[in-house]
């Protein structure tokens, strides 16, 4: 029995071992982000100059935030990090809208928009949120 024991706790550890961490790993997050960057580069019809410059801008902000992610403590201030990452998105989409047309900033407000009504939905009962419904 002993035996039995130890040998399904050596399973648990490298099954543990191999598992990515919670939340995705990083490159689940990049494919991710990049699908979703085709997707928008197409819905824009960005040019190849855009392109460079929208890719450019968006690896710049990604390479920022994910240091300001490093840096944070377990323990610091949640809200001061978002206020910060908010910050940080505010300033990469104003570089974004300089190097599109009237008409691609039309679209792309129309994107981030459709973006944050995700973002409240799943803040209000979606993966990870509040339940919702219900009496307690």
């Amino acid at each position: 029995m002993l035996m039995a024991l130890l040998m399904a706790g050596g399973l648990m550890a490298q099954n543990q071992q191999g598992a990515p961490p919670q939340g995705g790993n990083r490159q689940d997050f990049q494919q991710r982000r990049q699908q979703m960057m085709d997707q928008l580069k197409k819905d824009l019809n960005l040019t190849k100059d855009q392109i460079t410059k929208f890719d450019a801008i968006y690896k710049e902000f990604d390479d920022k935030m994910m240091a300001q992610r490093q840096q944070m403590d377990p323990g610091a201030d949640r809200e001061a990090m978002r206020a910060k990452m908010q910050e940080m998105n505010k300033e990469r989409n104003d570089k974004v809208e300089k190097i599109l047309t009237p008409e691609q900033v039309k679209k792309w407000k129309e994107y981030l928009a459709k973006q944050e009504a995700q973002r409240q939905q799943r803040g209000a009962g979606g993966p990870g949120g509040p339940p919702t419904g219900g009496q307690r």
